[in-house]
């Protein structure tokens, strides 16, 4: 019985000091940043040599550094830092490789008079020499107080089938907005951000059904701020 207590004993002891030393050997090892693995980052306003040239340019990454010294969340600020990423997340390996996904940001109007994007977030966005969304043109300087809302209505315009192809740009004066549709010279009007989902929809639904009257042609706006109704006017 002894001779097992004590065989037991030394078996939990050898086990103990083989995974400390492997923790240790892990902690010790060298890192890996001449092969940085982009885990699902396709990235369409900044390259991915970029992003490597920024993290190798920086104080953050160096081959001397050992596993155990390496701060990841100041990776992920570090390339946080672009206008472009939205999130970041990094990781290491146990064989010592850096792991990265990037998220971009989703812009979803462009401010033509200034030359930038809003994104989903209602956030600021630069131009990327890269790439250029096609997205709905806001006409008109926009303050920034606006940002989120409409950032929230750019969402909902880009994802939904129909209006993402439909409208490719607004003006809007504090809660005026005013919609221009491809293929067709009239306005949408809509008043305040409030329940524009709604009239959208209504909108949508007008359309198909006068679509092979030949009635779209002959109007100067259309008005979507009454419940329930679409109120059109005549050239």
């Amino acid at each position: 019985m002894r001779n097992n207590l004590f065989k037991i004993l030394i078996i939990m002891l050898l086990v103990g000091f083989l995974t400390a030393f492997s923790f240790v050997k892990n902690e010790n090892r060298n890192i890996d940043f001449e092969n940085i693995n982009f885990i699902d980052s396709d990235l369409k306003f900044i390259s991915l040599d970029s992003v490597n040239k920024l993290l190798k340019q920086s104080d953050l990454l160096s081959n001397k550094f050992l596993k155990s010294d390496l701060n990841l969340k100041e990776i992920e600020q570090k390339i946080l830092d672009n206008t472009f990423i939205h999130s970041v997340e990094v990781s290491l390996g146990l064989d010592g490789q850096l792991g990265i996904i990037i998220k971009e940001k989703n812009p979803v109007f462009r401010v033509l008079n200034d030359n930038y994007y809003i994104d989903s977030d209602g956030n600021k966005m630069s131009l990327s020499n890269l790439f250029s969304e096609r997205i709905p043109l806001l006409l008109n300087k926009v303050d920034s107080s606006y940002f989120n809302k409409l950032g929230l209505l750019g969402e909902y315009i880009k994802n939904d089938m129909f209006l993402s192809k439909h409208i490719i740009a607004l003006t809007q004066f504090e809660e005026d907005l005013n919609f221009y549709v491809n293929g067709y010279s009239y306005v949408l009007k809509i008043e305040k951000f409030d329940n524009y989902k709604t009239k959208l929809k209504n909108y949508e639904n007008f359309f198909r059904s006068v679509y092979n009257e030949g009635l779209l042609d002959s109007l100067s706006s259309i008005n979507l701020n009454f419940k329930n109704q679409v109120i059109v006017q005549k050239k």
